[in-house]
């Protein structure tokens, strides 16, 4: 019976079924994304099949008497906004926003086997293209009581550490830092020919495209303009986590990379990533994370310098992340490189980083800010000279919030950006989030 059971909370996880109660460390997610070859989604269903079978050996030697019921939870955010038009820098794949009206999230954790969990998650978004799994994986805990974990499936992104407070009700500000949600203008599914390609997209975004009228890139248009760690799905693949005091330590294999994160694969090539942190006291937190893995779609090859094919062509991430607390106040930093190996115009490379503060001026009662900034290296151009291979830009992010309890939030946001194209970009809005944990 306990593998019946399992395997009923697991096609249950396949058909879409819930979320994610993996608390506070789980809390990365990452998209499937369309277009992949049929020979990589056979190859990832088998690796889950497979992932499902070892959970169960290792852990099914117990009893069956630690199965419980299924705990589910959710999260409902609404939100109001002043001036709708202008909420556009914090958009998300599939239409979605932090910003939006209505979100909800519904999230379950079935225990299917001694050590052996299922976590889901399931997003709806009332402006977005449509529901979906956000993720989903098994969870193997030491036997020995051991802080060590093995997660396999459409697992979070273990990288950094805003993913640990992205929720709503842990967020002290409504939207993301510019790191973890900003597309680029590099794409996956095209690449430029000449620096002109991509220069001529500087801030577009998800328009970006090198095939337009007057420009030589190569490619198609089924994918996607790519983030630098995209914070809003999962990916799939396997992780190990844990701690081993004072240290905290991550490392896995993805499918797909962090700013484009996979179900099935669309190149040979996957994703290592890891990431360790040092908690020699309470008031102080830190990290570093690093990842690598070719992000073109194989669909390119044909269309690359002779020799070479997609799994040639890197995302590199390198980042550390601070957290300080002292008295009624608590201090968040994080910085990044990033570096997309672009076949002909050389690496595209990035800095970001994001300082956020808070600060509780009365019981339940804080104030927040965050201001974060993107900053694009030059790109040689073909008529010669050089210049940004996107625009730069800055965020900035201040509010007020109300929080008598942890399942209820109010807060008061106004935000600005800035995306230095000619003339300049500037967005400017006021928001009111109400945030219920269910």
């Amino acid at each position: 019976m306990c593998a019946e059971t399992a395997l009923s909370a697991f096609q249950a996880l396949g058909r879409g079924g819930g979320p994610e109660v993996f608390a506070e460390e789980a809390r990365v997610r990452m998209e499937r994304k369309d277009s992949s070859p049929s020979v990589a989604a056979a190859r990832g269903a088998a690796s889950t099949i497979l992932a499902l079978f070892v959970a169960l050996g290792f852990a099914a030697r117990g009893e069956c008497g630690s199965v419980g019921p299924v705990n589910f939870s959710g999260n409902l955010d609404l939100v109001g906004v002043n001036r709708t038009g202008q909420i556009s820098t914090n958009s998300l794949n599939f239409g979605e926003n932090p910003f939006h009206t209505t979100r909800i999230r519904l999230f379950a954790d079935a225990p299917i086997q001694d050590h052996v969990h299922v976590f889901t998650e399931f997003l709806y978004d009332d402006d977005a293209m449509f529901a979906r799994l956000f993720g989903g994986f098994v969870r193997l805990s030491d036997p020995k009581g051991r802080d060590v974990h093995l997660e396999v499936g459409k697992i979070p992104l273990h990288l950094g550490a805003y993913p640990n407070r992205s929720y709503a009700p842990k967020n002290n500000l409504i939207g993301a830092p510019l790191m973890y949600q900003y597309h680029t203008d590099a794409r996956n599914d095209q690449v430029p020919t000449r620096g002109e390609d991509i220069v001529a997209n500087r801030g577009q975004g998800y328009r970006s495209s090198y095939v337009g009228p007057g420009l030589t890139g190569v490619g198609y248009d089924f994918g996607w303009a790519m983030p630098v760690l995209y914070e809003n799905c999962w990916d799939f693949g396997a992780a190990v986590i844990g701690t081993a005091s004072p240290l905290e330590f991550a490392v896995g294999v993805t499918n797909g990379t962090a700013g484009a994160p996979l179900m099935s694969d669309y190149n040979d090539g996957k994703q290592v990533l890891a990431r360790i942190g040092f908690v020699p006291a309470p008031w102080v937190r830190a990290g570093v994370s690093g990842s690598r893995g070719p992000y073109l779609m194989s669909s390119l090859n044909e269309d690359l310098p002779p020799g070479h094919t997609a799994d040639d062509y890197m995302q590199m991430v390198a980042g550390a992340d601070l957290e300080l607390s002292y008295a009624h106040g608590v201090l968040y930093s994080e910085f990044l490189f990033n570096r997309f190996n672009s076949p002909f115009v050389g690496n595209l490379d990035l800095r970001a980083w994001y300082v956020e503060g808070k600060w509780t001026v009365l019981p339940g009662w804080y104030v927040a800010a965050r201001f974060d900034r993107m900053i694009f290296s030059d790109v040689a151009l073909a008529s010669g000279g050089v210049e940004g291979w996107d625009a730069d830009l800055w965020k900035r992010e201040i509010g007020i919030g109300f929080k008598p309890s942890a399942r209820l939030v109010a807060k008061l946001v106004h935000q600005e950006s800035r995306i230095n194209v000619s003339p300049a970009v500037v967005r400017a809005f006021a928001a009111a989030q109400l945030s219920v944990v269910f």
